[in-house]
């Protein structure tokens, strides 16, 4: 991942030149003179990084070499980032002392004797690493790496399907009989007697990769499965074992709850949820499957969970998948009730292949070698859907070879027979798709990924380019495209033909893991001790048991680019919150909380985070108990995404909020003590994602933001708004001119009548998304 690296170093290098030389502010000598040098040593090696990158898995000091690189480049990265916002900052503060007209001798003489001893540690900086880079440049000698230029360049198949390039086929091939097997099952002819079962349970074993989650989707969406039974409950269960997780999901099945539903019964104790269980279930005939279960150790907390099924009907059932024999008998499956997954054939992965790759087209002259490269499948349908995503790109006889006469297939992998078709696919990503779907391990397993949350960290981390100006969404969604085409990610989720959220593989997860390395580490805590290695993770997600403390060491990880936190309550106090701020001044992505953790911050945040100056992504989801964010909030220049959703208790926006120039989302939906929005929120030009605003329509308050300041909010793409007032105070109807804006929620709190907003908003006619609504929870 080297590669992707110095490909994000000399894309931050080339946008930071061009910014400077656009600044009045000059530089001094011996940064000009550094960068060249830095931009000519990144160049050099650029061009042997993909042979490195490939020689890394088998030789030893080339991987240590490829390591110094990328600690070196990760500290260009950062200083360069420290060059550009000083530069900022100080063109700011010249501006405001000049709008405030202040003396000119006194402040020109502060303002210069400064930039000049700033400007000049960051030029020692940036020699120090320069002359780490020239070492390493020397040593690439040593190793014989081939030249090999690397693109970002991005290709795409000649012909993508709309709807059937998504499609999992591999469901489809070599589980005829198992699914006949389930289903008779399921019917109740196989004659098993139930006498004495609490809830007949069958399982799915295999190893990872041979489609028992597939298998048990195409059960649960069979049309007769859903008549059979009064309600299809799927749990998917995962490595991070939670009771009341599991005992959420089955309370939604059973209900039928929505998402934002089945969230409002995180405070309920286990056994109020149980309660519930057992009274839902009563007389309903359900089909209960529990994807990947893993922890044999767990059975105690399931026997508390089985006991509640026995309400149900006679009929029911409950399907298992698991990679192991003996968690299929814990949870309570006798041999006769375990059904072990085989290899496929080499003519079924064939069939997968041809299926994906060869989709509309004649391939008659690609056969014997798409034939060869099944066999490399050993009967894994992930790695012929795999391997045919690839090949879907790949138009020749010659690319087809390539792929057949890969070194990658001569590894020596633990896991080979799944890790090299997925290498395959990953060597064939530009650089900065590499850096987006190594990122994407930092999701726990089973986890659903949502793109509105994973593209603006792509953006936060610099893996989509460095140019603000630039509409890098589009961008990122690109790049998901690109990965889903390659099947690194599955359940795609669509809402009126766009993907809006997705899972990975365990299989595809577990490869993620391992070229992220230490790099990009998750850590489940059940004590209040947690080992971090501080001079390599960079990127680190901890999942926290709600009885410990947020463990100190990770204050010790001062390189952390970022961190995404599931805690327990009251675990991030003030104190740990400064301790963090103090210590990791290098994060980018910073994610306290999900919906459905809440209760885990305190209800301040110290004022020292505004030394997290390279802070890009800010998330304090349904963070109940925070009441203020501190002023000092307003000093990160850099911050560009603010999610504050679900913050119940937060009573009011920082007054200086104007001052975050940069920000392109602020997210407040659900943050019901709100009562307005400051002014300063109409000098948010940049802004493209507003959700929750508050907007005076009867006056023009000097304090709080009204209607006509959305003029100047040139950019919004997505607006949710709350407009109060029983009458618009507003010279010029149709002045704000909401042209751009694709997505417009309104919620009117007074009399105004819809058509008098619309014509005092003046959006597109032809805007795609325009509704009304009468709760907040929505806007």
């Amino acid at each position: 991942m080297a590669d992707a690296i110095v490909c994000f170093v000399l894309d931050l290098l080339k946008t930071t030149i061009v910014d400077r030389a656009s600044e009045e502010v000059g530089l001094l000598v011996d940064v000009e003179k550094e960068v060249g040098k830095l931009e000519r040593n990144l160049r050099l090696i650029n061009t042997v990084l993909r042979d490195a990158e490939e020689k890394k898995r088998t030789d030893d000091l080339v991987k240590e070499w490829l390591d110094r690189l990328k600690e070196a480049s990760y500290d260009m990265g950062d200083a360069l980032d420290v060059w550009r916002t000083t530069v900022e900052i100080e063109a700011l503060e010249a501006q405001n002392a000049a709008s405030q007209k202040k003396a000119p001798c006194n402040f020109i003489s502060c303002f210069s004797i400064r930039r000049i001893y700033i400007h000049r540690k960051i030029a020692l900086n940036i020699k120090e690493i320069n002359q780490r880079l020239d070492d390493i440049v020397k040593e690439k000698e040593k190793y014989q790496l081939q030249l090999m230029s690397i693109s970002n360049t991005i290709n795409h198949p000649q012909q993508r399907p709309e709807t059937s390039s998504f499609v999992d086929v591999s469901k489809l091939y070599g589980r005829d009989k198992e699914k006949a097997d389930i289903l008779n099952y399921l019917w109740g002819r196989r004659g098993e007697e139930e006498a004495g079962e609490l809830i007949p349970t069958l399982s799915i074993v295999g190893m990872g990769g041979l489609g028992k989650t597939a298998l048990a989707q195409m059960i649960s969406n069979d049309a007769d499965v859903k008549v059979h039974f009064d309600r299809v409950i799927w749990v998917c269960v995962s490595d991070l074992f939670y009771e009341k997780k599991v005992a959420r999901a089955i309370i939604q099945g059973l209900e039928r709850l929505s998402d934002s539903a089945a969230y409002g019964l995180e405070t309920n104790p286990l056994q109020v949820l149980l309660e519930r269980i057992s009274s839902s279930i009563q007389g309903i005939k359900y089909f209960l499957v529990l994807d990947d279960v893993w922890d044999g150790n767990k059975g105690e907390r399931w026997e508390g969970l089985k006991t509640t099924f026995k309400f149900g009907a006679p009929g029911s059932r409950i399907l298992v998948t698991t990679r192991d024999v003996e968690v299929a008998k814990m949870m309570g499956s006798s041999s006769s009730q375990i059904i072990s997954l085989e290899k496929l054939s080499d003519e079924q992965c064939w069939s997968i292949i041809k299926h994906i790759a060869l989709e509309g087209r004649d391939g008659q002259n690609l056969e014997k070698i798409g034939r060869e490269i099944a066999e490399k499948c050993k009967g894994l349908p992930l790695a012929a859907k795999t391997l045919g995503s690839l090949l879907k790109s790949k138009r020749s006889k010659r690319e087809w070879q390539s792929v057949l006469n890969s070194e990658i297939w001569k590894l020596e992998l633990a896991q080979k027979e799944i890790f090299a078709p997925l290498l395959l696919s990953y060597y064939d990503l530009p650089p900065p798709v590499k850096q987006c779907f190594v990122y994407c391990v930092l999701f726990p397993k089973d986890h659903h990924i949502f793109l509105h949350v994973l593209i603006p960290q792509w953006m936060a981390m610099g893996y989509l380019g460095s140019d603000g100006n630039a509409d890098l969404e589009s961008k990122g969604e690109e790049y998901f495209h690109i990965l889903a085409d390659r099947s690194f990610f599955q359940d795609l989720a669509v809402l009126n033909g766009k993907i809006y959220g997705c899972k990975m593989h365990d299989i595809v997860h577990d490869f993620a893991q391992y070229l992220a390395e230490n790099e990009f580490v998750t850590k489940e805590i059940n004590s209040d001790h947690l080992t971090i290695d501080g001079s390599k993770n960079r990127h680190l997600t901890v999942m926290i048991d709600k009885r410990i403390p947020f463990p100190t060491s990770i204050s010790g990880a001062k390189k952390l680019r970022a961190l995404i936190t599931f805690t327990g309550e009251g675990a991030l106090t003030y104190e740990a919150l400064g301790s963090l701020f103090n210590h990791c001044r290098r994060l980018r992505v910073l994610i306290f909380g999900w919906p459905d953790r809440t209760d885990h911050l305190c209800k301040e945040i110290p004022e020292g985070i505004e030394k997290l100056i390279h802070l890009r992504f800010l998330h304090l989801c349904s963070s109940h108990k925070l009441e203020r964010l501190p002023e000092a909030l307003c000093n990160l220049l850099n911050l560009e995404f603010l999610i504050l959703a679900g913050c119940r208790s937060l009573k009011q926006l920082p007054d200086s909020i104007g001052k975050l120039i940069n920000l392109r989302y602020l997210r407040t939906v659900g943050c019901n003590a709100l009562t307005h929005y400051p002014k300063g929120v109409q000098k948010l030009t940049s802004l493209r994602h507003l959700t929750g605003l508050i907007a005076k329509a009867d006056r023009n308050d000097a304090k709080e933001f009204s209607l006509t300041d959305l003029e100047n909010l040139k950019h919004l793409h997505v607006l949710h708004l709350k407009v109060e007032g029983n009458s618009i105070d507003m010279e010029q109807p149709g002045k704000v001119q909401l042209q751009d804006t694709q997505e417009l929620f309104i919620l009117l709190a007074g009399t105004i009548q819809r058509a008098d907003i619309i014509e005092a908003l003046d959006p597109h006619r032809n805007i795609p998304h325009l509704r009304f609504y009468d709760n907040f929870w929505f806007v």
